[in-house]
């Protein structure tokens, strides 16, 4: 018995090995926390050891899950006091301004977050660990770039996994290698998709400004600003290609239709989780509520509080003027302009994936984000989407062409047009169901995106220094990876034939005219 103990534990002890894994949660955006605490909860319950330096924390996690806080990013976003940043960020004004001047705002994020990781009290924590800690991997959300991937250097290069609660696999295209297409692809802030060539022109513009700006004005500026405590920093390009995979919150069923890498693994929906138990009260509303539920929430980043007293009103009495049924409002403040209606329930905080799944709900009114979004489709629920900036617009019109929502103007908001789009999704059954279909076409997978996601993750680390998923195209320039060299031969071939050509008609012709000139004054 003893012998078979020691041979079990011998020979399975390499299936139950704990790993370190330090995981980089710079983005200011609790949505983005939302999705990636799904996979480091899942990983430390696996009994690995994980270390979140992150804009977000939990308060309750699992033991071998640990939170270094950068608290001061959020500190910078929104009440800065750098002279290079005097202005808090409005997202509501974000979305009207034309899609060049969004993604100008966006090339701020990057230098802002930096700006508060080295303020916060978990960067100088993670700094004080020893440099020869030993992490086995390190994990990092790539969408506002590598902003504190020395890391990586300072603890001996383990192997990289990049992710993000974000969809576009041309986002990831400097890291995996990719080329851009925006013939058929939109940019992160195009609402809609290319089409006739004026809109593929300013597709093509928007796409390539916004990689080239990236590439040669943020990212220099960035490393600049990552030398004042990493002096001997590589290249922050350099850092964010040591990438084996990259983790996507995509889904073919959901999403743009786009290109992507073998190492670009789509996990989206990862954050959907089996639902849990609601607050009593809240179950009893839900029940209770003959004519259904509409759930109202604009996410983690648009607060409702931020509407202004003349859209909240126009809001509150479209609600009233719908005394049948119950409205549940996710709203951050305890003062509104007007009296609350009897049929509207406001809550600062509401469990969204756990409402939406109970049978009750009819609608879901939402900003459009995109983990919003999947939770809806999860659950069969229609959407009327209020897009307020950046990929919600694009998530919105995307949801539109599935058959399953349609589109308000927040920003203007008006009680007659808002009465007429609700009623609309709630009276036409086609809405629910293509929620439905879409629904049975987003669980319809082999394994959950969760599972997918710990399983990829722990094949690098059981691969550490795989290479085989790595392109050739990361050591192309982008020119060379796009056959912008081989186009140009072309078509300076092309000219020079057409010039080479041109002057020996020319030549030609003046030599036939004066040959004619010449018999012409000898008859003459």
């Amino acid at each position: 018995m003893v012998f078979r103990v020691i041979f079990l534990f011998l020979f399975t002890f390499p299936l139950f090995q704990c790993e370190n894994i330090l995981v980089l949660e710079t983005v200011a955006s609790p949505s983005h926390h939302i999705w990636i605490r799904t996979l480091t909860t899942a990983l430390a319950e696996k009994g690995h050891n994980v270390t979140s330096l992150s804009t977000d924390i939990e308060d309750v996690t699992p033991k071998n899950l640990h939170y270094l806080h950068l608290d001061k990013v959020y500190d910078v976003f929104y009440d800065p006091t750098d002279q290079d940043f005097k202005e808090e960020f409005d997202f509501l004004s974000m979305g009207k301004v034309n899609i060049f001047m969004q993604l100008l705002d966006f090339f701020d994020f990057p230098l802002l977050t930096v700006k508060g990781c080295f303020r916060s009290t978990g960067f100088h924590q993670l700094m004080a660990y020893p440099d020869d800690f030993k992490f086995d991997l390190v994990i990092y959300d790539f969408m506002v770039g590598g902003v504190m991937l020395p890391f990586v250097q300072k603890f001996n290069y383990p192997p990289v996994v990049a992710l993000t609660a974000f969809y576009s696999a041309s986002y990831a295209a400097p890291i995996v290698g990719g080329t851009l297409h925006p013939a058929f692809v939109p940019s992160i802030v195009s609402s809609d998709k290319p089409g006739g060539f004026l809109s593929r022109l300013e597709n093509f513009l928007v796409t390539h400004l916004d990689y080239f700006l990236r590439e040669f004005y943020v990212n220099p500026k960035l490393n600049k600003i990552l030398k004042e405590k990493f002096p001997w920093a590589k290249d922050v390009r350099e850092l964010n290609q040591l990438a084996k995979i990259v983790l996507l919150n995509k889904h073919a069923g959901m999403d743009v239709i786009e290109p992507a890498f073998s190492n670009i693994i789509p996990v989206g929906g990862m954050q959907i989780q089996r639902t849990k138990t609601l607050p009593k009260d809240l179950q009893d509303i839900l029940d209770q509520a003959k004519n259904g539920v509409i759930l109202f929430s604009l996410g983690t980043n648009v607060k409702s509080s931020m509407l202004g007293d003349a859209r909240i009103t126009e809001i509150l009495e479209t609600f009233r003027a719908l005394p049948e049924l119950t409205f549940l409002w996710k709203f951050e403040s305890e003062t509104l302009p007007v009296t609350v209606p009897s049929n509207v329930i406001i809550r600062s905080f509401v469990p969204q994936n756990d409402i939406l799944a109970h049978p009750n709900v009819k609608l879901f009114i939402t900003h459009g984000g995109l983990l919003s979004t999947q939770e809806s489709v999860w659950h069969g629920v229609p959407m009327l989407g209020l897009p307020v900036f950046a990929d919600q617009f694009q998530n919105v019109k995307l949801s539109i062409e599935g058959g399953v929502a349609e589109e308000g103007d927040l920003i203007n908001i008006e009680r007659k047009s808002f009465k007429t789009l609700i009623q609309k999704l709630l009276n036409e059954p086609k809405y629910r169901e293509n929620a439905r279909i879409r629904s049975e076409a987003f669980r319809d997978q082999r394994e959950t995106p969760l599972e997918r996601a710990v399983w990829w993750t722990e094949f690098v680390l059981r691969h550490p220094n795989m290479t085989f998923m790595r392109s050739p195209s990361l050591d192309q320039n982008f020119a060379v990876r796009h056959s912008w060299d081989v186009l140009a031969f072309f078509f300076t071939t092309i000219l020079i034939s057409m010039i080479v050509s041109l002057k020996l008609s020319c030549c030609v012709l003046r030599s036939c005219l004066k040959k004619n000139k010449s018999k012409k004054s000898k008859r003459e």
